[in-house]
């Protein structure tokens, strides 16, 4: 029994832990919003044939290009870089977020002191600096970082805002990014080439979709009669998509999960058969005796499968009841340390681990059962 108990429990938490991670990562690409395009680097090739090396075509001139055009409403060009940040004689790790004004709105986040970069900001280069929440509290504490000087990468931007506190976004810390023009992220790192262009359109996604491909061909000089995506040097995505593949992810990741505890649950069924086994062999008087007063075998076969059953059941029901509090546990442990994870019964595994513990029972409970059936009455009258 305690190898149901075990196999039950191990179907529980691994079925229940699996969902929250389902969950938690599909939260936090729903964060983007359904309605928004991610233009990025390199061409649109196989999945099952990743590649380490992507062709950096997206400039600022492709932004200002898809911010010009009146069917889209929102648009950033992006640059995201890991780096250090001093302020107030305190380093620390942040994300540095080179944006635009239109940030805000894609993403629903809001300032809490201060204000925003404006649209003239990053037209002038200016070294200006939004600041997490997170960030705000390490460096400076109570005092108002209004006007204050953050330093990146040795360079420094002048505090004009705090952002409100947002946790985790995208599997990012949004209160530990620094958000800087995106004109002034270029200058400080040097580079030519924006990590992404996020924007929101007017038109339906494929309409929109198509109409950036024919815009960023033309600007990049790329014959594509064919609309092969993988001849572009950029490749479009959406939400949706983004949430279909992680998705198939997740479900391959619970069958995984699945038939590595099913096979505690087969070698649980293997010792309840063994057990069952013994107990036949420890029993062949009473089995005797039985017969002798007048059982028949389909009795005697009832009695041990039976017995069985409610081994195992009652083996699924103590495993499912610890299963369901480990999970509950784990996922409070897994929540103190990553913020954004949910904890809800898993009922495909307690069906599962009760279905199945109930079918090891009849099946591994048969055999035993029926040698105990077909034991002759004298010889099991005899039996020392």
């Amino acid at each position: 029994m305690l190898g149901i108990v075990i196999g039950i429990l191990s179907v529980i938490l691994m079925l229940t832990i699996g969902e929250a991670a389902g969950r938690y990562i599909l939260s936090q690409i729903s964060a983007f919003g359904s309605d928004t395009l991610f233009v990025v680097n390199g061409g649109d090739h196989d999945v099952s044939q990743p590649t380490l090396f992507v062709k950096e075509s997206l400039t600022m001139k492709d932004v200002k290009k898809l911010h010009a055009l009146p069917w889209v409403t929102l648009v950033t060009g992006k640059l995201i870089q890991d780096d250090q940040a001093t302020a107030n004689g305190i380093t620390t790790n942040a994300q540095i977020v080179g944006t635009m004004p239109d940030e805000l709105r894609l993403n629903d986040i809001g300032v809490a002191t201060g204000s925003f970069f404006l649209m003239s900001s990053v037209e002038g280069r200016v070294h200006e600096a939004v600041i997490g929440h997170e960030i705000a509290n390490l460096a400076f504490g109570a005092d108002d970082p209004i006007g204050k000087t953050v330093k990146v990468n040795g360079v420094p931007f002048r505090v004009i805002g705090v952002m409100e506190k947002a946790g985790t976004k995208a599997f990012q810390n949004v209160d530990k990014q620094i958000y800087l023009p995106v004109t002034s992220a270029l200058d400080l790192y040097h580079k030519n080439y924006v990590t992404m262009i996020s924007l929101k359109t007017s038109f339906g996604m494929n309409d929109a979709k198509d109409r950036i491909r024919v815009l960023l061909r033309e600007r990049h000089n790329i014959d594509n009669p064919t609309n092969d995506l993988r001849q572009d040097d950029f490749h479009i995505h959406t939400q949706e998509e983004l949430l279909r593949s992680v998705g198939s992810i997740t479900n391959v990741l619970q069958i995984l999960l699945s038939s590595i505890a099913a096979i505690s649950l087969v070698v649980g069924g293997i010792g309840i058969m063994n057990i069952m086994y013994v107990s036949v062999t420890e029993r062949v008087k009473e089995i005797g005796l039985r017969q002798a007063i007048g059982a028949r075998r389909g009795e005697i076969l009832g009695q041990f499968l039976v017995e069985a059953v409610i081994q195992t059941l009652l083996g699924g029901m103590i495993g499912t009841l610890l299963g369901v509090a480990l999970s509950w546990i784990a996922i409070r442990i897994i929540g103190a340390l990553q913020p954004g994870w949910t904890f809800a019964v898993s009922t495909t595994g307690i069906a599962l681990g009760l279905t199945v513990s109930a079918a090891i029972g009849i099946v591994f409970g048969y055999f035993p059962a029926r040698q105990a059936s077909l034991l002759h009455p004298i010889d099991a009258l005899r039996f020392e």
